[in-house]
């Protein structure tokens, strides 16, 4: 795995004057990626494309900037206690076909802020990026409505704590597949990983992928040109399809609990540029 963590000063310099970031071609057993969106058919963001959604947030946005998509979302912590969280909370943009089942994208941090709370143990969460994909449920028979109980979600997620050591700017990638325990998802059980891909600095671009190799059991991610890791599962698991399937972009923010005598409120605040999008073939929208 290449070693990324190097200086912001360095990394701008170093990236002006690097062409980089071409799609990754699939592997054997499933479709090759294709450009699903760059921004350049429509002044908006397309609704046969895309479906935009959120949870509470102080600012929250999704507009094209150029050809360019820039996502933000903050999100202050409670200030009624100094223990826990209250929850992740998340600025989402789905891909709209069903048949979407990898997806790739040409990425920048632009900016990240986040703060802990030195009263409380649990540290604050940013993930600045998050691709998600849900296919799969164990779960045979019908479901309610939006009850994702049993489903498998699949994550490459670029995130930093609050309590990190890594010099400033710096956040990680990993990725991870996990079940759905109940219906808001609140209790999961890890089914592989989670398993580190590399590291990113803020203004670096760097293009994250994850894959649904169905064929094989398992999911593969990536970081850039690095190989994919894979994500097996079990293939009992896969019963029948997803209950809640989906195939996203997110910034997701959990913050800290704390109260204002102890410096609160935390804070988990990220804007993120997204170039160019990809997908499989069989799920490319015209």
């Amino acid at each position: 795995m290449r070693k990324r963590r190097r200086s912001i000063e360095a990394i701008g310099l170093f990236l002006g004057g690097i062409l980089l970031l071409a799609p990754v071609g699939g592997e054997a057993g499933h479709e090759p990626f294709g450009t699903y969106e760059d921004w350049t058919t429509a002044p908006t963001i397309r609704a046969d494309r895309w479906l935009g959604s959120g949870d509470s947030g102080l600012e929250t946005r999704r507009e094209l900037n150029g050809e360019k998509l820039r996502m933000s979302f903050r999100k202050e912590g409670g200030t009624v206690s100094d223990a826990g969280s209250t929850g992740f909370f998340s600025n989402r943009l789905n891909l709209v076909p069903p048949s979407a089942d990898q997806i790739e994208a040409d990425l920048e941090i632009r900016r990240l802020t986040l703060t802990g709370c030195i009263a409380n143990a649990t540290a604050t969460i940013a993930r600045a990026a998050t691709f998600d994909l849900n296919r799969f449920s164990d779960v045979a028979g019908p479901r309610p409505p939006g009850d994702p109980t049993g489903d498998h979600i699949a994550r490459v997620q670029v995130f930093r704590t609050s309590d990190s050591l890594d010099p400033e700017g710096v956040l990680t990638v990993s990725a991870v597949l996990f079940r759905c325990n109940n219906a808001p998802c609140s209790a999961t059980t890890i089914v592989a990983g989670p398993i580190v891909l590399g590291q990113v600095a803020v203004r670096e671009r760097f293009l994250p992928r994850l894959i649904w190799d169905s064929a094989n059991n398992q999911f593969l991610a990536g970081l850039d040109s690095n190989p994919d890791v894979p994500l097996p599962y079990p293939a009992a698991a896969n019963v029948q399809p997803a209950n809640v399937p989906f195939a996203l972009i997110r910034i997701q923010h959990l913050p800290a609990n704390c109260t204002i005598a102890s410096g609160g409120p935390t804070v988990g605040d990220a804007e993120i540029q997204v170039r160019e999008v990809h997908t499989n073939l069989s799920a490319i929208v015209p």
